[in-house]
């Protein structure tokens, strides 16, 4: 049986639902050139990308053209060209590789103009798409928490958007976006057009997202699996059936789960093969092994800070920004500086277990939207507690994930209380604005913190 995501929708709120998306839209792109413009002015690192991800991505496309034995077996570096070239040739160094699908559309820019003029705009399209994304985090949020009539679902599709587009993890993305943003993108799109049954584009989107970053793919593939080895084990004890309750709108049976399962499977041999041909290709890479990446390698792993260390993404960024400089203190306001930086990181960090705890109230309270949520989250979480010191060491681009789960976790948690207190809706909306005024207020303060790394 398809669970639907709207079921506790009439008709006539569906249709008042329909007809605001085009004002919706318009208030979440205009809430974004705000910001845009807002942080441009006044943050310190404004919104222009980073001189090392243009070195980068310079370097990744010209890699592209000039080493073809990596784009062979479709990889690129990081890395100088001339660099590569002798590792390659000389076969002596190792080279940091990286998939090469985030890199062909600025490749082929490169090869329609001959220079790399097109990247003084390029950050511009990474305005637009992660904008893009949050409209996706939006719409998808509002379904899921289910509004119920069209001014609720301007109000808190704008807080859901205002939320993820000013978070900490989203405003890093601006400055030098990661693999993780072209995945969210395309496995948001993917979710909402299976949410609109839309089954086939649904699973070419997702695959697309897969090819990006496989990692996360694998993750929520093991999701799956695991639902349906729990399911089978105890089929006798449960009596509810939940092997095919994880999977999206017109795939929750048998033959949808082997469509989908092929779509995750299929992306994991392309990479394995990827892998597979580039060692026998010859290249030595330099990309770090598994138990590097969770910690336990070995004691000289300096990186490795436990738990906490993983969870530093929860103060959207790290406390030690805050005692930048800590050897040249020279009076009170360094000492207010730090302490006032600890407070508004902190503040983060509790309104972000608000956010967690909002999304389990969420699990609880809308199962049949369990499919949207879960599976990523899941991935999320298993992604943070097992490999530590890459969460720890690559706060940036991880936690990027987490700025989806907390856009909709902390506006459902809100809500909830509201309609626990049996607040009227007037009363709650009221309430809402200084509250979310508040933690948009937080987030800024937060971006501002941001250090050349994230």
């Amino acid at each position: 049986m398809i669970l639907k995501v709207i079921d506790n929708f009439n008709s006539k709120y569906q249709v008042y639902f329909n007809k605001t998306i085009f004002l919706r839209v318009t208030i979440y792109f205009s809430i974004a050139a705000i910001f845009f413009y807002y942080m441009q002015t006044y943050s310190p690192y404004g919104i222009n990308w980073t001189s090392y991800h243009y070195e980068r991505l310079v370097n990744s496309v010209k890699n592209i053209f000039e080493n073809t034995q990596l784009t062979l077996f479709g990889f690129t570096s990081w890395s100088e060209v001339n660099d590569v070239k002798s590792s390659l040739i000389n076969n002596l160094e190792k080279i940091y590789i990286v998939p090469i699908i985030t890199y062909i559309l600025p490749a082929f820019f490169y090869k329609l103009f001959g220079n790399f003029d097109f990247l003084n705009y390029g950050s511009i399209f990474d305005y637009i798409f992660i904008s893009y994304t949050g409209v996706l985090v939006s719409e998808i949020g509002i379904l899921t928490i289910s509004v119920k009539n069209k001014v609720d679902s301007i109000i808190y599709g704008s807080i859901i958007f205002s939320l993820f587009i000013t978070s900490p993890w989203t405003y890093r993305m601006m400055l030098a976006p990661w693999h993780e943003v072209g995945f969210l993108g395309f496995y948001l799109t993917s979710i909402y057009l299976f949410i609109k049954n839309k089954k086939n584009l649904g699973l070419i989107f997702l695959f697309i997202s897969l090819l990006i970053n496989f990692e996360w793919g694998f993750l929520i593939f093991l999701f799956l699996i695991l639902i349906m080895l729990i399911n089978l084990v105890y089929k006798n004890v449960s009596k509810y059936d939940l092997k095919y309750s994880y999977l999206p709108n017109g795939l929750q049976n048998r033959n949808g789960f082997i469509t989908y399962s092929c779509v995750y499977i299929l992306s994991q041999i392309l990479f394995f093969i990827q892998i597979l041909g580039a060692k026998l290709g010859g290249v030595k890479t330099s990309n770090t092994g598994a138990l590097y990446r969770i910690g336990i390698d070995s004691l000289d792993n300096i990186h490795h800070g436990g738990l906490l260390g993983a969870f530093q993404f929860l103060g959207g960024n790290r406390y030690s920004l805050c005692f930048d400089n800590i050897s040249n203190l020279s009076g009170v306001d360094d000492y207010i500086r730090i302490f006032n930086c600890f407070l508004s990181i902190t503040t983060f960090v509790v309104i972000s277990i608000m956010s967690i705890i909002g999304l389990f109230f969420l699990f609880k309270k809308n199962p049949s939207t369990k499919w949207i949520l879960q599976p990523l989250f899941w991935a999320f979480l298993f992604f943070n507690f097992v490999f530590q010191q890459s969460f720890a060491v690559h706060l940036q681009g991880h936690s990027y994930i987490f700025g989806f789960l907390f856009a909709i976790g902390f506006p459902f948690l809100l809500k909830n209380i509201f309609d626990f207190t049996k607040l009227s809706n007037i009363s709650s909306n009221l309430i809402l604005l200084p509250i979310v005024a508040g933690v948009l207020i937080n987030s800024i303060r937060v971006c501002y913190l941001t250090g050349i790394n994230g």
